[in-house]
């Protein structure tokens, strides 16, 4: 007997499968409007409504804090693709509602395409714990997609405790800690008048620097070079200093951040260069006896025309080239490409007779591959290891530099050098120029003038 000679027995199964499949619909069905209801609330907010909530919470006096965040996927896009890096950002932007939304009081917006703008009522010791959590989570999440160094999560807090500010104010600090959190190459960071300073100054540097060179504001130091058999200065080192306007006189350690955040590092370089070469032609007969060292970084050592440019600057002013030394910076590196570049522009400098030192040896990008590759005059050892050279170790280390060196067919400068005790182990190591405080701090051109006339002699 074949069961599906019955009628009534398939409309029975049917029936079943019916309610079973009902049941399975109910099921989820609830399961959904529990979720739901368990995520209300968890949504992203217009601006607008984070700052009722921010106003209404300032009327009361409560703790607030307001949060700025920027998920940037460029590089991940760039090694991957937009589909890949869509999946990520919807999951970090998961990531980021679900911390910032916490509470009754959670608020999370989305500004533009990469940047988020959250408030709470958190504490300073609540708001830190959901921070390193929401990190943590972030990790995590990145992890998964094998992208934890080259997905790029920063994040800013702006503590409002009992200030009236208004929250585009607020905005704006958290902004301001998250530019220090990326300067500083941290996760987080927050916000105080010190540092929120200390950037306002960063940002004006960065915004005036360009016209700062067009409207010649920088002046030159000089730190005298000495031989280390006769002690009689033989040059100097050429650095540059700004008079700016709103900020006064500033050192290179305020102003090379921005000249290289701006992008125009050449243009110093080769501004800083001329400058130098036209003090020189001013008074061409005692200034030529004496040697200049000019600072380059080697982005701009690696551009096709510097040795060009660099040789057509020393001719305009006619001066002597021997007078004139290029120091290789120990900055950013250089591709390959540019590496070769940079051989050949200080192979051609070298032919003129322009003098090539290798700055900072023994730290950073400066080892001895340099040595190899870049047709140097003088090394320039890192003060590190002529301060240290006063120890058993430290000596040996710096020996064995100056003699390999020497070996090659290099001469050696020991840099920093402070007291008697580093001149001594310098000279003894047998290195063949000397600088430092112990000798001469920078100092201006009328005073490098009377050192140069003591120096040679004149009373």
């Amino acid at each position: 007997m074949q069961i599906f000679e019955y009628p009534y027995v398939i409309i029975t199964i049917l029936v079943l499968c019916f309610a079973a499949l009902s049941a399975v619909g109910v099921y989820f069905a609830v399961k959904g409007a529990k979720t739901a209801k368990g995520s209300e609330g968890k949504t992203f907010v217009s601006i607008s409504r984070l700052e009722a909530a921010f106003q209404k919470s300032g009327k009361l006096r409560e703790d607030r804090c307001v949060f700025y965040a920027r998920v940037s996927l460029d590089r991940f896009r760039s090694l991957y693709s937009a589909q890949s890096a869509a999946v990520v950002f919807s999951e970090v932007k998961n990531v980021l509602l679900d911390t910032f939304s916490a509470g009754e009081d959670g608020r999370i917006a989305l500004c533009g395409d990469q940047d988020f703008v959250a408030f709470s009522g958190w504490n300073i010791e609540t708001a830190r714990k959901k921070i390193e959590e929401c990190f943590a989570d972030l990790s995590r999440c990145i992890l998964k997609h094998g992208a934890l160094n080259i997905v790029d999560v920063r994040m800013g807090v702006y503590f409002a405790f009992g200030t009236q500010v208004t929250l585009d104010e607020a905005i704006g600090r958290a902004k301001q800690a998250y530019l220090l959190a990326k300067n500083e190459n941290l996760p987080y960071s927050e916000w105080n008048i010190s540092g929120g300073k200390a950037l306002e100054k960063k940002i004006k540097i960065e915004n005036n620097i360009e016209k700062e060179i067009d409207n010649n504001r920088f002046f030159l130091e000089y730190q005298p070079v000495l031989d280390a058999k006769t002690k009689k200065i033989i040059g100097a080192e050429v650095l540059s200093r700004l008079n700016s306007e709103s900020e006064g006189v500033l050192t290179p350690g305020s102003f090379l951040s921005a000249v290289d955040s701006v992008g125009i590092q050449n243009k110093f370089d080769y501004y800083i260069f001329e400058k130098n070469c036209k003090w020189i032609a001013n008074d061409k007969k005692r200034r030529e006896a004496f040697q200049y060292t000019i600072n380059f970084s080697r982005a701009t050592l690696s551009e096709p025309q510097f040795a060009e440019r660099i040789i057509s600057i020393a001719e305009k002013y006619d001066l002597n080239f021997s007078c004139l030394a290029v120091e290789v910076l120990e900055d950013k590196n250089v591709s390959d490409e540019g590496r070769q570049q940079m051989v050949e522009n200080l192979s051609a400098l070298k032919e003129k007779g322009i003098s090539v030192l290798l700055d900072d040896f023994g730290s950073g990008y400066t080892a001895f591959g340099d040595l190899q590759s870049l047709d140097v005059s003088i090394v320039k050892i890192d003060k590190s290891i002529t301060q240290n050279a006063v120890t058993e170790t430290g000596y040996i280390i710096l020996e064995n530099i100056i003699r390999t060196a020497s070996a090659i067919g290099f001469k050696t400068l020991c840099e920093g050098i402070e007291t008697k005790e580093q001149e001594d182990a310098a000279v003894r190591a047998g290195c063949d120029l000397l600088q430092g405080f112990y000798y001469y701090k920078p100092m201006p051109v009328a005073q490098l003038e009377k050192v140069f006339h003591k120096d040679s002699g004149g009373v």
